[in-house]
Protein backbone atom coordinates (compact mmCIF):
# COMPACT_ATOMS: atom_id res chain seq x y z
CA UNK A 1 0.00 0.00 0.00
CA UNK A 2 1.76 2.70 -1.24
CA UNK A 3 1.13 6.33 -0.17
CA UNK A 4 1.22 9.70 -1.82
CA UNK A 5 -0.95 13.00 -1.97
CA UNK A 6 -2.27 13.00 -5.09
CA UNK A 7 -2.64 10.49 -7.95
CA UNK A 8 -3.31 11.41 -11.60
CA UNK A 9 -5.03 8.72 -13.80
CA UNK A 10 -4.43 10.01 -17.71
CA UNK A 11 -1.91 11.94 -18.88
CA UNK A 12 -3.16 13.94 -21.45
CA UNK A 13 -3.99 17.87 -21.44
CA UNK A 14 -5.51 17.77 -17.90
CA UNK A 15 -3.41 15.11 -16.50
CA UNK A 16 -0.29 16.95 -17.06
CA UNK A 17 -1.76 20.45 -16.18
CA UNK A 18 -2.48 18.68 -12.79
CA UNK A 19 0.87 17.18 -12.03
CA UNK A 20 2.50 20.42 -12.96
CA UNK A 21 -0.22 22.29 -10.54
CA UNK A 22 0.57 19.92 -7.93
CA UNK A 23 4.27 20.30 -8.32
CA UNK A 24 4.17 23.74 -8.13
CA UNK A 25 1.88 23.43 -5.32
CA UNK A 26 4.34 21.19 -3.61
CA UNK A 27 1.80 17.96 -3.72
CA UNK A 28 3.45 14.62 -4.07
CA UNK A 29 1.50 13.29 -7.37
CA UNK A 30 1.49 10.48 -9.27
CA UNK A 31 0.76 10.28 -13.11
CA UNK A 32 -0.43 7.01 -14.42
CA UNK A 33 -0.91 6.18 -17.94
CA UNK A 34 -1.68 3.09 -20.33
CA UNK A 35 0.37 4.36 -23.22
CA UNK A 36 4.27 4.24 -23.61
CA UNK A 37 4.10 8.06 -24.05
CA UNK A 38 2.31 10.53 -22.32
CA UNK A 39 0.57 13.27 -24.05
CA UNK A 40 -2.72 11.83 -24.82
CA UNK A 41 -4.36 12.04 -28.24
CA UNK A 42 -4.11 15.95 -28.43
CA UNK A 43 -0.40 15.75 -27.75
CA UNK A 44 0.56 12.37 -28.95
CA UNK A 45 4.28 11.99 -29.67
CA UNK A 46 6.12 10.67 -32.94
CA UNK A 47 7.27 7.69 -31.35
CA UNK A 48 11.16 7.83 -30.68
CA UNK A 49 12.32 4.89 -33.16
CA UNK A 50 10.37 7.15 -35.76
CA UNK A 51 11.23 10.83 -34.28
CA UNK A 52 14.72 11.16 -35.49
CA UNK A 53 13.23 12.48 -38.87
CA UNK A 54 10.80 13.94 -37.94
CA UNK A 55 10.34 17.66 -37.30
CA UNK A 56 7.50 18.83 -34.35
CA UNK A 57 4.87 20.28 -35.28
CA UNK A 58 3.73 23.37 -32.88
CA UNK A 59 1.14 21.41 -30.62
CA UNK A 60 3.73 18.27 -30.69
CA UNK A 61 6.25 20.89 -29.43
CA UNK A 62 4.22 22.09 -26.85
CA UNK A 63 3.13 18.72 -25.61
CA UNK A 64 6.86 17.39 -25.51
CA UNK A 65 7.34 20.64 -23.32
CA UNK A 66 4.05 20.12 -20.98
CA UNK A 67 5.30 16.28 -20.23
CA UNK A 68 9.08 17.18 -19.89
CA UNK A 69 7.47 19.77 -17.14
CA UNK A 70 5.12 17.49 -15.22
CA UNK A 71 8.27 14.76 -15.50
CA UNK A 72 9.98 17.03 -13.50
CA UNK A 73 7.68 17.52 -10.91
CA UNK A 74 5.53 13.96 -10.28
CA UNK A 75 6.51 10.48 -11.05
CA UNK A 76 5.26 9.42 -14.28
CA UNK A 77 4.16 5.76 -14.65
CA UNK A 78 3.70 4.84 -18.34
CA UNK A 79 2.32 1.43 -19.67
CA UNK A 80 0.23 0.98 -16.55
CA UNK A 81 -3.62 1.19 -16.22
CA UNK A 82 -5.92 2.26 -13.07
CA UNK A 83 -8.47 -0.48 -13.35
CA UNK A 84 -9.95 0.05 -10.18
CA UNK A 85 -11.04 2.74 -7.23
CA UNK A 86 -13.30 2.60 -4.35
CA UNK A 87 -15.29 5.64 -2.56
CA UNK A 88 -12.04 5.69 -0.05
CA UNK A 89 -9.54 6.32 -2.80
CA UNK A 90 -7.94 3.07 -2.81
CA UNK A 91 -6.68 2.90 -6.48
CA UNK A 92 -5.61 -0.70 -8.00
CA UNK A 93 -3.14 -0.53 -10.74
CA UNK A 94 -1.79 -2.74 -13.53
CA UNK A 95 1.67 -2.55 -15.22
CA UNK A 96 4.61 -5.17 -16.39
CA UNK A 97 5.52 -5.58 -12.86
CA UNK A 98 2.29 -6.64 -11.65
CA UNK A 99 -0.92 -5.15 -9.79
CA UNK A 100 -0.43 -2.76 -7.01
CA UNK A 101 -2.92 -1.05 -5.05
CA UNK A 102 -2.45 2.70 -3.85
CA UNK A 103 -3.41 4.87 -1.21
CA UNK A 104 -3.14 8.76 -2.43
CA UNK A 105 -5.01 11.30 -0.15
CA UNK A 106 -6.54 12.75 -3.46
CA UNK A 107 -7.58 11.25 -7.06
CA UNK A 108 -8.28 13.00 -10.45
CA UNK A 109 -9.26 11.59 -12.81
CA UNK A 110 -8.26 12.75 -16.29
CA UNK A 111 -9.45 9.71 -18.48
CA UNK A 112 -10.49 11.09 -21.50
CA UNK A 113 -12.77 10.08 -24.07
CA UNK A 114 -13.04 7.88 -26.87
CA UNK A 115 -14.45 7.74 -30.46
CA UNK A 116 -18.49 7.62 -30.38
CA UNK A 117 -19.64 4.52 -32.42
CA UNK A 118 -22.10 4.54 -35.12
CA UNK A 119 -23.39 1.42 -36.47
CA UNK A 120 -24.23 1.29 -40.07
CA UNK A 121 -24.02 -1.98 -42.41
CA UNK A 122 -20.42 -2.68 -43.14
CA UNK A 123 -19.55 -0.98 -39.82
CA UNK A 124 -17.03 -3.49 -38.87
CA UNK A 125 -15.52 -4.61 -42.52
CA UNK A 126 -11.32 -3.77 -42.19
CA UNK A 127 -10.77 -0.57 -43.39
CA UNK A 128 -13.46 0.82 -41.59
CA UNK A 129 -11.77 3.18 -38.55
CA UNK A 130 -12.75 5.46 -36.37
CA UNK A 131 -11.21 9.29 -36.76
CA UNK A 132 -9.42 8.94 -33.69
CA UNK A 133 -8.03 5.55 -34.73
CA UNK A 134 -6.83 7.19 -38.21
CA UNK A 135 -5.53 10.10 -36.47
CA UNK A 136 -3.29 7.45 -33.89
CA UNK A 137 -2.14 5.63 -36.77
CA UNK A 138 -1.24 8.98 -38.73
CA UNK A 139 -0.18 11.25 -36.63
CA UNK A 140 1.63 8.82 -33.93
CA UNK A 141 2.78 6.21 -35.73
CA UNK A 142 3.40 7.55 -39.91
CA UNK A 143 1.57 4.91 -40.70
CA UNK A 144 -1.19 4.84 -43.75
CA UNK A 145 -3.87 2.27 -43.25
CA UNK A 146 -5.37 2.76 -46.93
CA UNK A 147 -4.95 4.26 -49.94
CA UNK A 148 -7.85 5.96 -50.90
CA UNK A 149 -10.50 7.40 -48.12
CA UNK A 150 -13.85 8.92 -47.43
CA UNK A 151 -13.85 10.86 -44.06
CA UNK A 152 -17.26 10.86 -42.64
CA UNK A 153 -18.52 12.50 -39.70
CA UNK A 154 -19.17 16.40 -37.78
CA UNK A 155 -16.82 18.73 -36.29
CA UNK A 156 -13.26 19.83 -37.18
CA UNK A 157 -11.70 17.15 -36.23
CA UNK A 158 -12.68 15.68 -39.86
CA UNK A 159 -10.73 17.97 -40.90
CA UNK A 160 -7.41 17.56 -39.26
CA UNK A 161 -8.13 13.91 -39.85
CA UNK A 162 -8.23 13.98 -43.68
CA UNK A 163 -5.11 16.89 -43.51
CA UNK A 164 -3.25 14.15 -41.64
CA UNK A 165 -4.04 11.23 -43.55
CA UNK A 166 -3.10 13.20 -47.00
CA UNK A 167 0.57 13.92 -45.31
CA UNK A 168 1.25 10.16 -45.08
CA UNK A 169 0.09 9.61 -48.51
CA UNK A 170 -3.68 8.47 -48.55
CA UNK A 171 -5.98 10.04 -51.15
CA UNK A 172 -8.55 11.52 -49.39
CA UNK A 173 -11.78 11.68 -52.13
CA UNK A 174 -14.31 13.25 -49.91
CA UNK A 175 -14.79 14.76 -46.63
CA UNK A 176 -18.34 14.21 -45.61
CA UNK A 177 -19.72 16.56 -42.94
CA UNK A 178 -23.05 15.79 -41.18
CA UNK A 179 -23.90 19.72 -40.46
CA UNK A 180 -25.08 22.13 -42.86
CA UNK A 181 -24.04 25.50 -43.84
CA UNK A 182 -26.67 27.30 -43.39
CA UNK A 183 -26.30 26.53 -39.40
CA UNK A 184 -22.66 26.92 -39.84
CA UNK A 185 -23.15 30.59 -41.24
CA UNK A 186 -25.36 31.31 -38.14
CA UNK A 187 -23.03 30.64 -35.46
CA UNK A 188 -20.35 32.43 -37.37
CA UNK A 189 -20.91 35.65 -35.80
CA UNK A 190 -20.46 34.04 -32.29
CA UNK A 191 -17.02 32.30 -33.08
CA UNK A 192 -15.25 35.96 -33.24
CA UNK A 193 -14.02 36.07 -29.89
CA UNK A 194 -12.42 32.50 -30.28
CA UNK A 195 -9.71 33.70 -33.11
CA UNK A 196 -6.87 31.23 -31.60
CA UNK A 197 -9.28 28.23 -32.79
CA UNK A 198 -9.71 29.65 -35.92
CA UNK A 199 -6.44 30.76 -37.01
CA UNK A 200 -4.97 27.26 -38.87
CA UNK A 201 -8.52 26.82 -40.25
CA UNK A 202 -8.22 28.65 -43.87
CA UNK A 203 -4.61 27.25 -44.24
CA UNK A 204 -6.06 23.77 -43.43
CA UNK A 205 -8.91 23.92 -46.29
CA UNK A 206 -6.29 25.61 -48.71
CA UNK A 207 -4.21 22.19 -47.76
CA UNK A 208 -7.27 20.14 -48.45
CA UNK A 209 -8.29 21.69 -51.83
CA UNK A 210 -4.66 21.65 -53.20
CA UNK A 211 -5.32 18.09 -52.64
CA UNK A 212 -8.55 17.34 -54.39
CA UNK A 213 -10.41 16.88 -51.38
CA UNK A 214 -13.92 17.34 -52.14
CA UNK A 215 -15.79 18.87 -48.99
CA UNK A 216 -19.67 17.80 -48.94
CA UNK A 217 -22.09 18.99 -46.52
CA UNK A 218 -25.60 17.96 -44.76
CA UNK A 219 -24.25 14.28 -45.45
CA UNK A 220 -23.19 11.16 -43.76
CA UNK A 221 -21.86 7.77 -44.54
CA UNK A 222 -24.96 4.89 -45.23
CA UNK A 223 -22.55 1.77 -45.28
CA UNK A 224 -19.46 0.20 -46.35
CA UNK A 225 -19.64 -2.45 -48.97
CA UNK A 226 -16.46 -5.52 -49.82
CA UNK A 227 -15.63 -8.90 -49.99
CA UNK A 228 -12.97 -9.18 -47.30
CA UNK A 229 -12.35 -5.32 -46.56
CA UNK A 230 -13.64 -2.15 -47.33
CA UNK A 231 -14.24 -1.40 -51.40
CA UNK A 232 -16.73 0.85 -51.63
CA UNK A 233 -18.69 3.26 -49.15
CA UNK A 234 -22.03 4.62 -49.95
CA UNK A 235 -22.55 8.66 -49.03
CA UNK A 236 -26.55 9.90 -49.05
CA UNK A 237 -27.60 13.20 -47.89
CA UNK A 238 -29.46 13.88 -44.80
CA UNK A 239 -33.03 14.43 -45.51
CA UNK A 240 -35.78 17.68 -44.14
CA UNK A 241 -36.70 14.96 -41.84
CA UNK A 242 -33.70 14.43 -40.24
CA UNK A 243 -33.25 10.74 -41.81
CA UNK A 244 -31.12 9.71 -44.52
CA UNK A 245 -32.35 10.24 -47.62
CA UNK A 246 -31.86 6.87 -49.38
CA UNK A 247 -32.83 8.72 -53.02
CA UNK A 248 -29.83 10.65 -52.94
CA UNK A 249 -27.24 7.39 -52.34
CA UNK A 250 -24.13 7.52 -54.28
CA UNK A 251 -21.18 5.29 -54.07
CA UNK A 252 -17.64 5.77 -53.69
CA UNK A 253 -14.38 3.51 -54.72
CA UNK A 254 -12.31 3.63 -51.28
CA UNK A 255 -10.74 1.31 -49.58
CA UNK A 256 -10.88 3.17 -45.84
CA UNK A 257 -13.52 5.00 -44.32
CA UNK A 258 -12.78 6.86 -41.67
CA UNK A 259 -15.99 7.72 -39.39
CA UNK A 260 -16.02 10.68 -36.56
CA UNK A 261 -19.11 11.49 -35.12
CA UNK A 262 -18.36 12.80 -31.82
CA UNK A 263 -16.76 11.45 -28.55
CA UNK A 264 -17.92 9.45 -25.45
CA UNK A 265 -16.31 10.23 -21.98
CA UNK A 266 -14.45 8.18 -20.25
CA UNK A 267 -16.37 7.26 -17.29
CA UNK A 268 -15.91 3.86 -15.98
CA UNK A 269 -13.95 4.79 -13.10
CA UNK A 270 -15.79 7.31 -11.50
CA UNK A 271 -18.53 5.17 -11.81
CA UNK A 272 -17.09 1.94 -9.59
CA UNK A 273 -16.20 4.90 -7.64
CA UNK A 274 -19.90 5.94 -6.92
CA UNK A 275 -19.38 9.12 -7.76
CA UNK A 276 -22.79 11.07 -8.92
CA UNK A 277 -23.62 11.53 -12.66
CA UNK A 278 -25.41 14.58 -14.48
CA UNK A 279 -26.83 14.28 -18.28
CA UNK A 280 -24.77 16.68 -20.77
CA UNK A 281 -27.70 17.71 -23.19
CA UNK A 282 -25.03 18.68 -25.55
CA UNK A 283 -23.28 15.49 -26.58
CA UNK A 284 -25.86 13.40 -25.13
CA UNK A 285 -24.17 11.45 -22.67
CA UNK A 286 -23.92 11.28 -18.77
CA UNK A 287 -21.05 12.73 -17.06
CA UNK A 288 -19.54 13.05 -13.41
CA UNK A 289 -21.59 16.06 -11.49
CA UNK A 290 -18.60 18.53 -9.40
CA UNK A 291 -18.38 21.39 -7.78
CA UNK A 292 -16.45 24.55 -8.26
CA UNK A 293 -13.46 22.77 -7.52
CA UNK A 294 -13.71 20.00 -10.03
CA UNK A 295 -14.39 17.47 -7.09
CA UNK A 296 -17.34 14.78 -7.29
CA UNK A 297 -19.70 13.66 -4.77
CA UNK A 298 -17.34 11.41 -3.34
CA UNK A 299 -14.50 13.85 -1.46
CA UNK A 300 -11.40 13.67 -2.65
CA UNK A 301 -11.99 12.54 -6.29
CA UNK A 302 -12.00 14.72 -8.44
CA UNK A 303 -12.11 14.99 -12.19
CA UNK A 304 -10.98 17.00 -15.34
CA UNK A 305 -10.78 17.24 -18.94
CA UNK A 306 -12.90 15.11 -21.63
CA UNK A 307 -13.84 12.84 -19.00
CA UNK A 308 -16.14 15.55 -17.57
CA UNK A 309 -18.16 16.34 -21.12
CA UNK A 310 -16.39 17.15 -23.86
CA UNK A 311 -14.56 20.83 -24.75
CA UNK A 312 -10.72 20.68 -26.36
CA UNK A 313 -7.16 20.66 -24.96
CA UNK A 314 -7.52 24.14 -23.22
CA UNK A 315 -10.43 23.70 -21.40
CA UNK A 316 -9.06 19.76 -20.13
CA UNK A 317 -6.09 21.99 -19.05
CA UNK A 318 -7.64 24.80 -16.90
CA UNK A 319 -9.80 21.81 -15.16
CA UNK A 320 -6.52 19.83 -14.32
CA UNK A 321 -5.39 23.29 -12.85
CA UNK A 322 -8.14 24.04 -11.02
CA UNK A 323 -8.52 20.35 -9.65
CA UNK A 324 -4.94 19.92 -8.43
CA UNK A 325 -5.32 23.13 -6.57
CA UNK A 326 -8.67 21.44 -5.23
CA UNK A 327 -6.85 18.81 -3.70
CA UNK A 328 -4.15 21.29 -2.48
CA UNK A 329 -7.12 23.00 -1.04
CA UNK A 330 -8.75 19.71 0.37
CA UNK A 331 -6.00 18.65 2.06
CA UNK A 332 -4.66 22.04 3.82
CA UNK A 333 -1.86 22.73 1.46
CA UNK A 334 -3.58 25.67 0.77
CA UNK A 335 -5.96 28.47 2.60
CA UNK A 336 -9.32 29.02 1.29
CA UNK A 337 -8.11 32.64 0.24
CA UNK A 338 -5.08 31.69 -1.55
CA UNK A 339 -6.93 28.60 -3.32
CA UNK A 340 -9.47 31.40 -4.03
CA UNK A 341 -7.33 33.60 -5.57
CA UNK A 342 -5.31 31.15 -7.61
CA UNK A 343 -8.48 29.52 -9.15
CA UNK A 344 -9.93 33.15 -9.66
CA UNK A 345 -8.31 33.13 -13.51
CA UNK A 346 -8.65 29.87 -14.14
CA UNK A 347 -12.27 29.67 -14.03
CA UNK A 348 -11.98 33.11 -15.95
CA UNK A 349 -10.38 31.01 -18.99
CA UNK A 350 -12.80 28.12 -18.01
CA UNK A 351 -15.47 29.34 -18.73
CA UNK A 352 -13.92 31.26 -21.84
CA UNK A 353 -13.40 27.69 -22.95
CA UNK A 354 -16.66 26.24 -21.73
CA UNK A 355 -18.26 29.21 -24.09
CA UNK A 356 -15.96 27.39 -27.34
CA UNK A 357 -17.43 23.88 -26.28
CA UNK A 358 -21.11 24.94 -26.46
CA UNK A 359 -20.95 26.31 -29.73
CA UNK A 360 -18.81 23.08 -31.11
CA UNK A 361 -22.06 21.56 -29.93
CA UNK A 362 -24.49 23.60 -31.65
CA UNK A 363 -22.49 24.04 -34.89
CA UNK A 364 -22.05 20.04 -35.07
CA UNK A 365 -24.53 18.39 -33.56
CA UNK A 366 -24.99 14.31 -33.31
CA UNK A 367 -26.90 13.84 -36.47
CA UNK A 368 -29.69 12.22 -35.38
CA UNK A 369 -30.03 10.55 -38.87
CA UNK A 370 -26.87 8.44 -37.92
CA UNK A 371 -29.68 6.23 -35.54
CA UNK A 372 -31.55 5.38 -38.72
CA UNK A 373 -28.47 3.48 -40.66
CA UNK A 374 -29.40 0.30 -38.75
CA UNK A 375 -30.70 -3.60 -40.41
CA UNK A 376 -31.94 -5.98 -38.53
CA UNK A 377 -28.68 -7.96 -39.76
CA UNK A 378 -26.54 -4.95 -38.84
CA UNK A 379 -23.91 -5.86 -35.89
CA UNK A 380 -24.30 -3.97 -32.66
CA UNK A 381 -22.67 -5.54 -30.43
CA UNK A 382 -19.50 -6.66 -32.23
CA UNK A 383 -17.68 -8.36 -29.14
CA UNK A 384 -20.87 -10.64 -28.68
CA UNK A 385 -22.10 -10.81 -32.33
CA UNK A 386 -25.20 -9.65 -31.48
CA UNK A 387 -27.62 -7.71 -34.31
CA UNK A 388 -29.69 -5.16 -34.30
CA UNK A 389 -32.87 -7.57 -34.79
CA UNK A 390 -31.89 -10.05 -31.75
CA UNK A 391 -31.79 -6.45 -29.38
CA UNK A 392 -34.93 -5.14 -30.66
CA UNK A 393 -36.68 -8.08 -30.09
CA UNK A 394 -35.64 -7.87 -26.49
CA UNK A 395 -36.93 -4.27 -26.61
CA UNK A 396 -40.01 -5.47 -27.88
CA UNK A 397 -40.55 -7.99 -24.93
CA UNK A 398 -40.08 -4.71 -22.45
CA UNK A 399 -36.62 -4.19 -22.37
CA UNK A 400 -36.22 -0.19 -21.48
CA UNK A 401 -32.60 -0.16 -19.83
CA UNK A 402 -29.09 -1.31 -21.23
CA UNK A 403 -28.72 -3.74 -17.89
CA UNK A 404 -32.38 -5.87 -19.48
CA UNK A 405 -30.52 -6.34 -22.85
CA UNK A 406 -27.65 -7.33 -21.14
CA UNK A 407 -29.30 -10.39 -19.60
CA UNK A 408 -31.73 -10.77 -22.53
CA UNK A 409 -28.48 -11.48 -25.06
CA UNK A 410 -25.17 -10.52 -23.92
CA UNK A 411 -24.53 -7.24 -24.89
CA UNK A 412 -22.29 -5.07 -22.98
CA UNK A 413 -20.37 -8.59 -22.02
CA UNK A 414 -17.55 -9.04 -24.33
CA UNK A 415 -13.94 -7.92 -24.26
CA UNK A 416 -15.17 -3.81 -24.64
CA UNK A 417 -17.11 -4.23 -21.69
CA UNK A 418 -19.72 -2.08 -22.98
CA UNK A 419 -17.66 0.87 -24.30
CA UNK A 420 -18.60 0.72 -28.37
CA UNK A 421 -22.60 -0.93 -27.62
CA UNK A 422 -22.91 1.03 -24.65
CA UNK A 423 -22.44 4.19 -26.47
CA UNK A 424 -24.29 3.01 -29.32
CA UNK A 425 -27.60 1.56 -27.92
CA UNK A 426 -29.48 3.74 -25.85
CA UNK A 427 -29.99 7.12 -28.74
CA UNK A 428 -30.19 4.47 -31.14
CA UNK A 429 -33.01 2.44 -29.38
CA UNK A 430 -34.69 6.11 -28.16
CA UNK A 431 -34.62 7.01 -31.39
CA UNK A 432 -36.39 4.07 -33.26
CA UNK A 433 -38.74 3.54 -30.25
CA UNK A 434 -40.24 6.54 -29.66
CA UNK A 435 -38.61 7.20 -26.63
CA UNK A 436 -39.79 3.71 -24.86
CA UNK A 437 -36.27 3.08 -24.27
CA UNK A 438 -34.00 4.80 -21.50
CA UNK A 439 -31.46 7.10 -23.72
CA UNK A 440 -29.75 7.98 -20.24
CA UNK A 441 -29.26 4.36 -18.83
CA UNK A 442 -25.67 2.47 -18.89
CA UNK A 443 -24.27 -0.94 -18.24
CA UNK A 444 -23.22 -1.09 -14.30
CA UNK A 445 -19.80 -0.36 -14.65
CA UNK A 446 -17.25 -2.81 -12.46
CA UNK A 447 -13.71 -3.12 -12.19
CA UNK A 448 -11.62 -4.88 -13.80
CA UNK A 449 -12.38 -1.27 -16.20
CA UNK A 450 -9.30 -2.96 -18.54
CA UNK A 451 -7.20 -6.41 -19.20
CA UNK A 452 -5.95 -7.23 -15.76
CA UNK A 453 -3.43 -10.97 -15.43
CA UNK A 454 -4.53 -13.29 -13.16
CA UNK A 455 -1.77 -13.40 -11.33
CA UNK A 456 -1.94 -9.60 -10.40
CA UNK A 457 -5.49 -10.23 -9.16
CA UNK A 458 -4.46 -12.33 -7.00
CA UNK A 459 -1.22 -10.31 -5.61
CA UNK A 460 -4.43 -7.56 -4.55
Amino acid sequence: MTDTDLLIAGAGPAGLAAAITAGQLGLRAILVDENAQAGGQYYRQTPLRLGATQKPAGQMRRGAERIARASDVARVRLQASVWGLDDRKRVWIQSAAGSEVLNPRGVVLATGSYDRPIAFPGWTLPGVLTAGGAQALAKGQIVRPGTRAVVAGTGPISLVVAAQLDLVGVKVVELVEASTVPRLALLGPRALPYPSRWRDLPGLLRELARAGVVLTFGSIIRSAHGAERVERACVVRVGRDGRPDESTARLLDVDLVCVGYGFVASTELARIAGCALRWDPGHSQLVPRHDGWQETSVPGIFVAGEATGLGGAEMAEAQGTLAAIGVARRLGRLTERRADALAQPIRRRLRYWKGFASLLAQGFPIPAATSWLVHDDTLVCRCENITYGQVRDIVDAGARVLNDLKMGTRCGMGLCQGRICGALLPPLLADQTDGRFDRTSMFTARPPVGPVSVSGLAST
